[in-house]
């Protein structure tokens, strides 16, 4: 039984490239990352019975040009624009916020996706500079949400 284990180890170690080989990312997981935040924090907020000094109208509708652009741009390439990541993941990330963690991560996510977009060779068939305009917007408009919230 161990050496069918260490043939299996061995196997895999070989199959992934060895022991510190690391999982390949998927070209544009920045952007899948922000519009899978992006929803999060669109519920959050909705949910959310603060109005953040006025910004919370402007705020949703800014969250929702951004997810329109990003699935726009993820559709060009042919990307699932449906999927989740494993939320058991995120939940570190989550305990570092102590009030609406999944504005504070959309807006990390955000920036990620706009650097990426901006590092883009193409331009997704005409969507990428919609998408980095309101990716730009939302971005000022969760600053905004955070700043006005009751501490």
């Amino acid at each position: 039984m161990r050496l069918g284990f260490m043939l299996t180890f061995g196997a895999l170690l070989f199959l992934t490239g060895g022991a510190g080989a690391q999982v390949k990312k998927h070209p544009h997981h920045h952007l899948h990352h922000a519009l899978w935040e992006l929803r999060d924090a669109r519920k959050e907020l909705k949910e959310s019975k603060h109005d953040f000094g006025g910004h919370k109208e402007k705020a949703l509708h800014a969250i929702n040009d951004a997810i329109k652009q990003l699935e726009l741009v993820l559709l060009y390439k042919n990307d699932n624009i449906k999927g989740e990541p494993t939320r058991g993941d995120l939940r570190e990330h989550y305990k570092k916020y102590k009030h609406h963690p999944h504005l504070h991560h959309a807006l990390h996510e955000l920036q990620h996706a706009q650097h990426q977009l901006k590092e883009a060779k193409h331009n997704f068939n005409g969507h990428r500079e919609r998408a980095l305009r309101d990716i730009h917007t939302a971005i000022h408009q969760i600053e905004l949400l955070l700043k006005h919230h009751k501490k």
